[in-house]
């Protein structure tokens, strides 16, 4: 998916329109999620990396070697996502 195809679905402009909504009503929250962001870009360009460079590789998994590759970005991706929200829960 491209860029001009992202700003034509309906549910990118929703959200887009929602979060310009929020940031005009309640500034604060909207700066509190963008300080959790970015406080949490490593663990975000972890995840990004992992499931788009290191699973397509291995994906679908045919031998036990690449099913413990599998099994183990699942869980890492895991531990990353639980940082994420962690951030986001400290930052609201």
């Amino acid at each position: 998916m491209n860029i001009k195809q992202l700003a034509k679905d309906p549910l990118a402009q929703l959200s887009a329109g929602l979060s310009g909504i929020i940031a005009l009503l309640n500034p604060e929250v909207f700066l509190a999620l963008f300080d959790a962001l970015l406080a949490s870009g490593p663990q975000i360009f972890s995840v990004v990396s992992v499931s788009a460079l290191t699973l397509p590789q291995v994906l679908p998994p045919t031998s036990p070697a690449e099913w413990g590759v599998v099994a183990a970005a699942v869980l890492f991706i895991g531990y990353l996502l639980q940082q994420v929200i962690a951030n986001l829960d400290r930052a609201t």
